[in-house]
């Protein structure tokens, strides 16, 4: 006779050993990609050069990533001359004078560069020996600039970090001294052993860290199977829709308004680099008010001499891509004549209040689904909440630069975040008319900033869904039928819009900007999405660790660093992004964990949280497959994250005491470590890397720096 509680033994068991296996693999997996030794001082290769093409210039080396990146290439001449040359991206680089290609010939190349190594680090203006030679003959031979180069960006004979001077591939053939080509990245060149070996050398406790938490893992897993195999009963037997405990309390409007304040306070400081001049111009930070007058004018074409990098030139006019709402928003001003370039800070002290304000309402709103009409949340829950949503979030990055693009996602957020309040409203109760306050505000989202409305409209047409669905003995499914219609309809305005400038409805059409010719468009095909792309931004805005700590204020730093190499990526901007767990990681837990206890305990958040979900998808796969990533554009999932974290924060309540105050102490700690991250990375962004911030701000950024560093004793670089 079988023993059923000995089996149950054994499948925690397997189940323990079996997660254990796949963490260590994970961990494995992610070790193994940057396993590649350093090259060494000097690389001996044959090469072997096709005929020239007079003109072009094909890579043999290539090191670091898009717009970080160094090549050694060759451009012809002639079918039987070429010279070499080395290139750093923004700063170019030496060329070699003329010699012969013996096309099909194998020749000896030996090369000495500086990226042959990993480079992690080196000082500003830093100059390294770079020396080449065919066949006995020197033809480069100069100390040269280089970038950062993590172990995994180098490549043989091919390019696939974009430029404008390099091809794709070389029609050649590089090979190393025995005779086997060398085509890609690292792999071709080193031996699974050889990796292997390196690695054990140089991270061993990486490799004994990753059994021994690999087998704390499998362990834990084997503890906790039992308890949720009652959990999944119960959930199945729909018995754990536990309700939640009570709890009185009174409006915590006073703690709302304190958070504010507060917040405000140092967003303002951050955004005039503590000036507190708010009506001030700004570069490129006009572009809204030209586009303001011009609608008063009955044109959505700009003047010409307000033609800048940015422009699109269609049919001999001069445009901008970016939406009209925040022109809309300044007509009272542009028909006064007021505040001419001057208004953008005020403006964006105004959207940051407005997705504030937007964030506390949502979380009444979740608490009295939760706990009835009349219920209030805690003050603490509001102080965490707010804070999180404004100062521990890409909101707060935005204030970095108050200039045209951190303005469009900023005003797309507090419509988003407002049209998203309003559609949970009216899911609630479905009778009701909060439906057009949803619209209104998903259109004014979508023209300001189109993911922003993607998802915003996306949620009103699924919340459209849910309630045509719901179960009732009678319905008129016209009435959903029409608001899905009509957010369709109100995504489309964006693209109408952009008919009327482009006579296209693509809503960037990059062949009309002045930054982009043929060369640029080839490498993205001339498209603003390809699928390609899902990989490369989906791990940039997901996982990669892309940061690391300096003994230099503000010690947290932004920084692409060991980016793997994705052959299928399509990728026309890529700057360092700082991925949305380490970026926001009170809101993540919040909408991620929360969210999943949320569904799993409290059933009159099932539907809400699905037709989060699903408005939240079309938005994410379009920014997950787009030519360009950014951390600002980190700021188009704060809405959803805001949306969904309040139902994950009220889920807390139906945690047993211990664990309850165990996930209290956690989203504490995650709240403060995420305003201390997104404030490090702001200063920083703002002081040393972003263009246009006055002089005055980078000197208080210098001054800062040093008091802290000196009174932390840290020696100044």
């Amino acid at each position: 006779m079988s023993n059923p509680v000995g089996g149950w033994v054994g499948l925690r068991h397997r189940m323990g050993v079996v997660c254990g296996a796949l963490l260590l693999f994970a961990w494995w997996f992610t070790l193994w990609r940057d396993a590649f030794p350093p090259l060494g001082p000097r690389l001996e290769l044959e090469v072997t050069f096709p005929r020239g093409v007079a003109g072009q210039s094909e890579p043999l080396i290539t090191t670091g990533t898009r717009g970080n990146a160094d090549w050694l290439a060759v451009r012809y001449l002639d079918e039987h001359t070429a010279v070499l040359f080395y290139d750093v991206w923004g700063m170019g680089g030496p060329a070699s004078e003329p010699f012969p290609l013996h096309p099909g010939v194998p020749r000896p190349l030996t090369i000495e560069m500086p990226t042959l190594a990993h480079i992690a680090a080196f000082r500003s203006h830093e100059l390294r020996p770079l020396r080449v030679t065919v066949a006995g003959t020197t033809l480069l031979d100069a100390p040269v600039y280089f970038h950062l180069r993590a172990p995994a960006d180098f490549f043989f004979g091919t390019n696939p970090l974009g430029g404008t001077l390099v091809q794709e591939r070389f029609s050649g053939k590089l090979a190393t001294t025995d005779g086997r080509e060398l085509r890609g990245n690292l792999t071709c060149f080193f031996t699974p052993f050889a990796r292997l070996h390196w690695l054990a050398g140089d991270h061993p406790w990486s490799l004994i860290a990753a059994f021994v938490f690999s087998a704390i893992a499998g362990w834990l897993v084997s503890v906790v199977i039992p308890p949720l195999r009652r959990v999944i009963a119960r959930f199945r037997a729909n018995k754990w829709a536990a309700p939640f405990p009570p709890r009185p309390s009174g409006p915590p409007h006073r703690w709302f308004l304190a958070t504010l304040a507060a917040s405000l306070l140092l967003y303002a400081a951050v955004l005039t680099g503590g000036t507190f001049r708010l009506v001030t111009p700004d570069a490129f930070g006009e572009q809204y008010d030209l586009q303001a007058r011009s609608l008063l004018q009955g044109r959505l074409d700009l003047p010409e001499a307000a033609r800048t990098a940015e422009s699109f030139i269609f049919q001999g006019r001069t445009y901008i891509y970016f939406g009209p709402t925040p022109a809309l928003l300044r007509l009272p001003f542009a028909l006064l004549d007021l505040g001419f370039g001057r208004l953008t800070r005020c403006f964006f002290v105004i959207y940051f209040a407005g997705c504030l304000s937007a964030a506390y309402l949502i979380l009444i709103h979740t608490t009295r689904l939760a706990r009835g009409p009349q219920a209030w949340p805690s003050a603490g829950a509001t102080v965490l909440f707010v804070a999180s949503a404004g100062l521990g979030s890409t909101m707060l990055f935005l204030a970095s630069r108050a200039y045209a693009y951190h303005e469009a996602i900023a005003c797309g957020a507090v419509f988003a975040l407002w049209s998203g309040y309003a559609t949970l409203r009216w899911l609630a109760q479905p009778e009701g008319r909060w439906w057009w306050v949803a619209l209104a505000g998903g259109v004014l989202a979508v023209n300001a900033r189109p993911p922003a409305g993607l998802f915003a409209l996306g949620l009103l047409g699924w919340a459209a869904i849910a309630v045509a669905l719901r179960p009732a003995k009678s319905r008129a499914l016209w009435r959903p039928a029409a608001i899905a219609l009509l957010a369709a309809l109100g995504f489309l305005s964006f693209n109408a819009v952009s008919y009327l400038k482009f006579r296209s409805f693509d809503g960037a059409p990059l062949r009309y900007h002045v930054q982009y010719d043929a060369a640029r468009l080839a490498v993205i095909d001339g498209r603003n999405f390809h699928l390609g792309n899902f990989r490369h931004d989906f791990d940039a805005y997901t996982w990669r660790p892309d940061f690391t700590f300096r003994p230099v204020f503000p010690y947290f730093y932004l920084q692409r660093y060991g980016q793997p190499y994705y052959p299928s990526a399509r990728i026309d901007l890529a700057e360092p992004t700082l991925a949305l767990p380490y970026a926001m990681p009170a809101l993540c837990l919040f909408a991620f964990g929360g969210s999943a206890l949320a569904f799993a305990r409290w059933r009159e958040a099932r539907r809400p949280l699905a037709v989060l979900s699903a408005g939240t998808a079309p938005m994410a796969l379009a920014l997950f497959t787009a030519v360009a990533i950014s951390h600002r554009y980190t700021g188009d999932f704060c809405p959803p994250l805001v949306l969904a974290g309040a139902f994950g924060l009220c889920a807390l309540d139906l945690l047993p005491p211990i664990p309850r105050r165990m996930a209290w102490i956690a989203v504490i700690g995650l709240g403060v470590v995420g305003v201390l991250a997104t404030l490090a990375i702001t200063l920083h962004y703002q002081g040393e890397l972003v263009w246009g911030v006055p002089e005055e701000i980078k000197s208080r950024y210098q001054m800062l720096r040093h008091a802290f560093d000196s009174a932390l004793g840290f020696s100044q670089p």
